[in-house]
């Protein structure tokens, strides 16, 4: 028999199970930070946000990982503690706009990269007649701060952020060299993925540049290294195995949209830092381009055992598997 969490569907129990994990308590430890409501701190840091990333689920079910760029203040306002209005740069080629009117999924990944910062929201929404989007949170919670690269975004005055330096966005159903060519130098991706129940689930993945592999044309991988324990992302994909891509090019804005099917397996044995390797069969790819100039800062430093001390484990021998 099916054990039945609050917070945790099926698929993340599965995975919380094989990993050592103690769901039922894990499920109480996230009463309070899985509050739809956001705090005064919270809405401080979702307001002066100037980047995040949208998670949406397109007419047939597709996820997509979307840009979110915008000036402080006004690419997000808080309106109460559990509605947000955006107002996002449009982006041409970006089916973002276009899922929320069919379906009205959303998640946000609240992201700061200079100060190693994230939380996200998961919900619903609609465009408004201003071309805004009001956002209804479902839940909300904080992220560790792992894997992220410490860059800066600056809007004001950025090469290529005027729309006559924008090239046309391309839509085709493979990856092209330079496709194969960015994803293969990147240091971070962002992934979505849904649940019918729990919603549209934006997340960050980030590694040392070549931590994604371009298997061929049509297919990708990346490995799984150890996060919070929850598998939200992985458990979505136990349950609906579509999955979405954002990669962006920091030096140039080009960036990738990808929605195909993810599957799941383990790690080669020994490898110190993965647990699972993610694979990507991909459906449909896009070429868009987000404005803005980045500034890197610092690099993250990959360790083995990167394990989050707040997550409750059966026993405290055991490792994740």
């Amino acid at each position: 028999m099916t054990m039945m969490y609050r917070h945790f569907h099926e698929g993340e129990a599965r995975l919380q199970l094989e990993s050592g994990v103690d769901t039922a308590a894990f499920d109480q430890l996230v009463e309070q930070p899985f509050r739809p409501a956001l705090s005064e701190s919270e809405a401080r840091f979702v307001d002066a946000r100037n980047f995040s990333v949208a998670a949406s689920v397109d007419h047939r079910g597709r996820p997509w990982a979307s840009p979110l760029i915008g000036r402080p203040g006004e690419l997000f306002s808080v309106q109460a503690p559990t509605s947000v209005r955006a107002a996002p740069r449009a982006i041409e080629g970006d089916p973002l706009f276009r899922n929320i009117t069919d379906t009205g999924e959303l998640g946000v990944l609240y992201f700061d990269p200079a100060r190693r910062r994230r939380m996200k929201s998961l919900g619903r929404a609609e465009v408004a007649h201003d071309g805004s989007i009001l956002y209804r949170m479902d839940r909300s919670f904080g992220l560790c701060s792992k894997y992220i690269f410490k860059r800066s975004l600056e809007l004001e005055g950025a090469a290529g952020s005027e729309p006559s330096d924008i090239p046309p966005h391309e839509e085709r159903s493979h990856l092209d060299a330079e496709d194969r060519t960015q994803l293969q130098d990147s240091d971070t991706v962002f992934l979505a993925s849904h649940h019918a129940e729990h919603g549209t689930d934006p997340t960050h993945r980030g590694g040392p540049p070549g931590f994604v592999t371009v298997l061929d044309e049509t297919s990708i991988s990346l490995p799984d290294y150890l996060g919070n324990g929850m598998f939200q992302t992985l458990g979505n994909l136990l349950i609906d195995s579509r999955i979405g891509l954002l990669c962006i090019d920091y030096r140039s804005g080009r960036t990738i949209q990808i929605t195909g099917v993810g599957t799941i397996a383990r790690a080669p044995a020994g490898d110190a830092y993965a647990t699972r390797i993610l694979s990507i069969s991909i459906d449909e790819v896009r070429v868009i381009w987000t404005p803005g100039r980045w500034a890197d800062l610092e690099p993250f430093e990959l360790r083995p055992g990167l394990i989050n001390p707040a997550t409750p484990y059966l026993d405290t021998e055991v490792r994740p598997a």
